[in-house]
C-alpha cells in the first residue's frame, strides 16, 4: 500500500470535508412549494422576465399614459389634422386633429380590458365545465362535451361576428361574443386532468371522509389544475386581444368617439399613403404586446410543469 505524504493526506481530508459540506447543504437547504419552483424558473426564464416587463409597462401605460400627454382624446381640433410626432403631440394626430398618445393609450384600456376579462371570464366557465364533466362522467358528461363539439366545428370568428350582429356593438357586446365559444378550449383541457387525477388517492379520501361531489371538484380537483388553467389563460389573452382588434377593424367593436387599437389601425389603414404612422404605431403595440404575452405563456408553461425540474 502506497504511504500518503502529509499534503497528499492534507487533499484527501479536505476532499470528504468538502463533500459532506455540500450533502449537508442540500440536506438543510429549505423545501419549496410548487409555485415557489416555478417562479424560480420563471426568473431563470429571461425571455419571459422580458416580455412580462414588456407587459406591465403596457398596463402601466395604460393607466397613466392618458394623462401625461396633456390632451382629451376626444377632443377634434381642426388646426391640428394629421401632424407629424413632435413635442407637442408625442405620436401626431389623426385625421380629425386628435392626440394619438392619448387615443393610443385610452385604446389600450379597452383592448387589455376585453382582452383579460373575456380570457378570465372563459377560464371559469371552462373549468367549472370541464371538471363537472371530468368528474361525473356518464349523461352530464356526453351533454357537455358534445356541446363543446358543436361549438368547436363551428369557426370561432363567425359565431363571434353573428353575436355582435345581433347584440350590437360596445365593450359588453364584445366580451359576450368572446364568452359564448371562448370556454370550450379550458373545458377540454381541465376534463382531461380531472379524468386523470379522480382516481387518485386523495380524491378517495376525500370521499371516504364524507365530501360531496362539488367539494371534491372545487376544493380538491380543480385547484390541482391550476398550471394547465393559468397557461392556458396567458396564451388566450393575446388571441383576444387580436380578436377585439379584427372586429373593431371591421366596424363591429369599439366605436368613435371611444378608442382601441383595432380602431385606430383601421382608422390609420385609411390614410397609410399620407400619414403611415397612424397605422404604425397601433400597429406595433399590438404586434408586440401579442408577442410578449405569447412569449410569457411558453416561459409559464415550462414553469409550471412538474417534468421539467
Amino acid at each position: 500500500m502506497k504511504p500518503y505524504d502529509a499534503s497528499e493526506l492534507q487533499d484527501h481530508m479536505f476532499s470528504h470535508v468538502g463533500k459532506d459540506s455540500e450533502k449537508m447543504e442540500e440536506i438543510l437547504r429549505p423545501s419549496l412549494t410548487y409555485w415557489q419552483d416555478a417562479w424560480l424558473k420563471l426568473q431563470k426564464n429571461k425571455v419571459a422576465m422580458a416580455s412580462m416587463g414588456v407587459i406591465g409597462l403596457c398596463c402601466l401605460l395604460a393607466l397613466i399614459g392618458p394623462y401625461m400627454g396633456g390632451h382629451d382624446y376626444t377632443k377634434v381640433n381642426a388646426e391640428a389634422i394629421d401632424q407629424v410626432p413632435s413635442l407637442k403631440h408625442w405620436f401626431g394626430t389623426d385625421s380629425l386633429g386628435r392626440d394619438l398618445w392619448t387615443r393610443l393609450w385610452m385604446g389600450a384600456r379597452i383592448s387589455l380590458s376585453i382582452g383579460f376579462i373575456a380570457t378570465l371570464m372563459n377560464s371559469v366557465i371552462g373549468s367549472i365545465a370541464g371538471g363537472v364533466s371530468g368528474y361525473l362522467g356518464g349523461r352530464v358528461d356526453m351533454i357537455i362535451m358534445r356541446t363543446v363539439d358543436v361549438l368547436y366545428g363551428i369557426p370561432y370568428i363567425i359565431i363571434a361576428i353573428l353575436v355582435m350582429v345581433v347584440l350590437g356593438t360596445g365593450m359588453q357586446s364584445l366580451i359576450l361574443a368572446m364568452v359564448v365559444v371562448g370556454w370550450i378550449k379550458t373545458a377540454r383541457l381541465v376534463r382531461g386532468q380531472v379524468i386523470q387525477l379522480k382516481h387518485q388517492e386523495f380524491v378517495l379520501a376525500a370521499k371516504k371522509l364524507g365530501a360531496g361531489n362539488l367539494r371534491i371538484i372545487f376544493r380538491h380537483l380543480i385547484p390541482n389544475t391550476l398550471g394547465v388553467i393559468i397557461t392556458d389563460l396567458t396564451m388566450a389573452v393575446p388571441y383576444a386581444i387580436f380578436t377585439e382588434a379584427f372586429l373593431s377593424y371591421i366596424g363591429l367593436g369599439i366605436q368613435p368617439p371611444q378608442s382601441s387599437w383595432g380602431l385606430l389601425a383601421r382608422a390609420g389603414a385609411q390614410c397609410l399613403r399620407t400619414a403611415p404612422y397612424q397605422m404604425f404605431i397601433p400597429a406595433f403595440f399590438i404586434g408586440i404586446t401579442m408577442l410578449s404575452l405569447n412569449l410569457f405563456g411558453d416561459g409559464l408553461r415550462d414553469a409550471l410543469d412538474p417534468r421539467i425540474r
